[in-house]
């Protein structure tokens, strides 16, 4: 069974944020809601600079996701990489991610999941 390795859930308000993400770093993350007593994800991303700023963004943009877990990494790569591991152990097609999740413009980093970026 997939597993997230990340903190919490926690209730996706901004308060709760605060007192939890309270570093200004990298992180990956993860948004859901709780079914009896499971944390069902709906949602993964990432921040490449600040995860408490990243998260509160997402307060009120999904009405479906109440509840968060965020796991910190040490620069944008790692939290690239947790995110696309993320993405695809919790099934792309499942998910209500949009896309694939994107690298910095620039970079030639490689998915760990895919071929995506040959």
């Amino acid at each position: 069974m997939a597993s997230l390795n990340m903190e919490g859930p926690y209730l996706l308000i901004p308060d709760k944020i605060d007192e939890v993400v309270t570093s200004m770093q990298p992180g990956a993350f993860a948004l859901g809601y709780i079914a009896d007593v499971n944390f069902v994800v709906v949602y993964v991303g990432r921040s490449d600079k600040n995860l408490n700023e990243t998260l509160k963004d997402w307060v009120f943009r999904k009405s479906d996701c109440m509840f968060f877990k965020y796991a910190f990494t040490k620069n944008s790569y790692e939290a690239f990489v947790k995110e696309c591991i993320s993405y695809h152990d919790f099934g792309a097609i499942n998910l209500k991610c949009e896309q694939h999740p994107q690298r910095i413009e620039g970079t030639d980093w490689r998915c760990p999941g895919c071929d995506v970026y040959k």
